[in-house]
């Protein structure tokens, strides 16, 4: 039953989006009034990365300004797998992907959260250590 279970079941489609031109408060802002841990990144409509609770915490523990300072200087940047580029900045994973190799690609990566991507490599979601531990509570 293990191997049945896919990340696909996990993956938050719809997330909250930041621009990468907004500010270190805009993310604590969003945050905070839409419960999450993680934040999406775009640039227009391409989505470039993520910027988590950790990534604002070093932000605020390294006293950087709030309203000054932009998404892009303490985001996790991503260059996905696709047809166009075979870089790897941030941890990714296939949405068909089972659920016990997400965890362990979490737990030896040190994150709580990571990119999906679905056909042709293009970003269809994140999914957090949380879901995939619900997830993991039906093996």
């Amino acid at each position: 039953m293990a191997e049945s279970l896919k990340v696909k079941q996990a993956i938050k489609r719809k997330f909250p989006v930041i621009d990468i031109d907004d500010s270190l408060d805009m993310a604590i802002q969003l945050m905070a009034e839409t419960n999450v841990s993680v934040l999406a990144v775009k640039v227009g409509a391409e989505l470039i990365g993520i910027v988590s609770v950790w990534d604002v915490l070093n932000g605020l523990a390294h006293d950087c300004d709030r309203q000054q300072t932009k998404i892009s200087t303490f985001m996790t940047k991503c260059d996905f797998n696709t047809e166009k580029s075979s870089k790897n900045a941030c941890i990714q994973l296939d949405e068909d992907e089972d659920v016990m190799s997400a965890i362990k690609v979490m737990y030896e990566a040190g994150v709580n959260h990571l990119l999906v991507t679905g056909e042709k490599g293009k970003p269809v979601g994140i999914v957090s250590s949380l879901e995939l531990v619900k997830l993991a509570a039906n093996l």
